[in-house]
């Protein structure tokens, strides 16, 4: 397997820089999601790893070794798309082989790597068919077996569940985080999808405009978000915001509060109304709406309704500060303090 280094990578098409003097390292045998909004830079990533969007300047190293100029079918790398590029005229067995077949493999190593591959990603019986035969979810691993038969460093995957639907993209999901455990490989997966973000990787790499706003674990990125942008982009529903009298911005999670219908007396604690309710499951989603803006609260009390008062009561320590540019402010920063003396803190 392989890790990836990126170094003072810049893109651009023409005019328009993508992404500028971008520094990142894709470690070995991990499963690591770039996910961002469309136009981040993230897939234009996945091809200059690839060799198919060579980088404008800057290097591409796989296992400490320059890749930057190296031919696509070189690199050891194997790529899945969105739309699974298979050869309608061929059945799974002939798209599975195809690659094996250009490079002059024996055909009894081709048969062996066609049973061991079709087996886990359980096509054994299905090597006959035609790809308009089967379903998205099979279609997507005949893409993934003819990855695999190469035995690559890198699996490269370009939103590779976005045309299944919701249930075929969990049951996905599963099966792929089981398959990189399996083959202990190196993963890179591009997603505009920051709950396939969460629930796959291993690191998560978050994307905007080109620059990374934060490379973390999910947890990291979820309990410790750097700025803004990851704060509202990471999370359902997203981090709340509102606006300081110092003019820095507050944030708390919409599971950090608790509803309440009587004031505590201390603490923060505002009114507001109950302006929407909404039952999923196991938990219930408010919306309440509050002098200071709108608030998104995730609880599992069914018990209030629309049109009631209520209190917004969030604990201090749950509380995120960030500055007027949108960068976290942390302990020991004068800012924080004062935004927490305002909140009623020490």
């Amino acid at each position: 397997m392989a890790g990836i280094e990126f170094r003072n990578i810049c893109k651009a098409f023409g005019l328009v820089k993508v992404i500028e003097n971008l520094n990142l390292t894709i470690e070995d045998g991990k499963f690591t999601v770039l996910v961002g909004p469309s136009g981040c830079g993230k897939t234009t990533l996945l091809r200059i790893i690839a060799g198919i969007g060579p980088a404008t300047s800057g290097e591409c190293l796989m296992d400490g070794k320059d890749i930057t100029d190296l031919e696509p079918a070189r690199r050891g790398i194997a790529m899945v798309f969105q739309n699974y590029a298979l050869y309608p005229t061929m059945n799974v067995r002939e798209n599975i082989v195809f690659g094996l077949k250009n490079i002059g493999m024996p055909r009894e190593k081709r048969d062996a790597l066609v049973r061991e591959y079709s087996g886990i990603v359980d096509l054994l019986d299905q090597l006959h068919k035609s790809p308009s035969q089967l379903s998205g979810g099979q279609r997507q691993r005949v893409a993934l077996a003819r990855a695999m038969v190469k035995t690559p460093k890198v699996f490269l995957m370009d939103e590779p569940l976005s045309n299944l639907d919701a249930k075929l993209r969990v049951q996905m999901r599963g099966e792929l985080i089981e398959l990189q455990k399996r083959l202990g490989a190196t993963f890179v997966y591009v997603t505009h999808d920051q709950v396939e973000a969460m629930s796959m990787a291993d690191t998560i790499v978050l994307m905007n405009k080109g620059r990374i706003q934060q490379k973390g674990s999910p947890e990291e990125i979820y309990d410790d978000p750097n700025n803004v942008f990851t704060a509202q982009f990471i999370g359902t529903p997203p981090m709340n915001l509102l606006e300081m009298e110092n003019g820095c911005r507050l944030g708390y999670r919409p599971e950090a509060i608790a509803l309440m219908r009587v004031s505590p007396g201390a603490g923060y604690c505002p009114a507001g109304e109950i302006v929407t309710r909404e039952m999923l499951g196991a938990e219930t989603h408010y919306k309440v709406r509050m002098a200071q803006g709108d608030v998104m609260v995730k609880s599992l009390d069914k018990g209030f309704a629309a049109g009631e008062r209520v209190h917004v009561c969030v604990p201090l320590e749950r509380m995120f500060f960030f500055d007027a540019q949108g960068d976290r402010l942390r302990p020991g920063q004068r800012e924080y303090d004062a935004c927490r003396r305002l909140m009623g803190g020490a």
